[in-house]
């Protein structure tokens, strides 16, 4: 594997090492946690017993004001991100939101994410130096002029940039005055 592939994974696991030390300790109620009138979040469907993700699956553009997302929404999406971009990449695979599980409870969404993070993180540990600067391909639709290296920095920031959004979340909910 090259440098550059080296050091990306290497980023990855200190974020993923970093967030999981942030999740220690969290309760259901802080893994649901609404922190705003007009949130997104993991709702529970009674008829399938499925947990659904509030604003994925393409359904155009986000409402104004755009919702405040939990934590539990937060970690759905980062999971999701590694399930299909991994897809996408590593197995030329389009998911749906069917092919994803989210977790109702924290326990449930650490091992969400970490399940997730594992199959990207292994799969990108698999790939060939040359492959990290081809195109990636029609399946990223306007992205498929971009490298897989293009592509793994953005994962990388969403991984970071909503990690660290999850950390606040953290920070904020025992100094809330009232948590719903």
């Amino acid at each position: 594997m090259n440098r550059t592939a080296d050091a990306l994974l290497k980023a990855h696991d200190l974020v993923h090492a970093r967030l999981l030390a942030r999740l220690e300790g969290m309760t259901d109620a802080e893994y649901l946690w609404e922190p705003a009138p007009i949130i997104w979040t993991l709702r529970h469907d009674g008829t399938t017993g499925r947990w659904l993700i509030d604003g994925e699956g393409g359904g155009g553009p986000a409402p104004d004001p755009v919702p405040i997302p939990t934590i539990a929404w937060r970690i759905g999406h980062i999971g999701l991100t590694f399930l299909d971009f991994g897809n996408r990449l590593l197995a030329d695979h389009l998911i749906t939101l069917d092919d994803a599980t989210f977790a109702g409870t924290a326990t449930e969404a650490v091992d969400f994410l970490t399940t997730h993070y594992r199959y990207w993180r292994e799969g990108l540990a698999t790939l060939d130096d040359s492959r990290w600067w081809k195109p990636i391909g029609p399946k990223f639709n306007a992205f498929a002029e971009d490298t897989t290296t293009d592509l793994v920095l953005h994962v990388l920031d969403e991984f970071t940039h909503h990690g660290a959004e999850i950390g606040v979340l953290r920070d904020l909910y025992p100094h809330w005055g009232n948590p719903r």
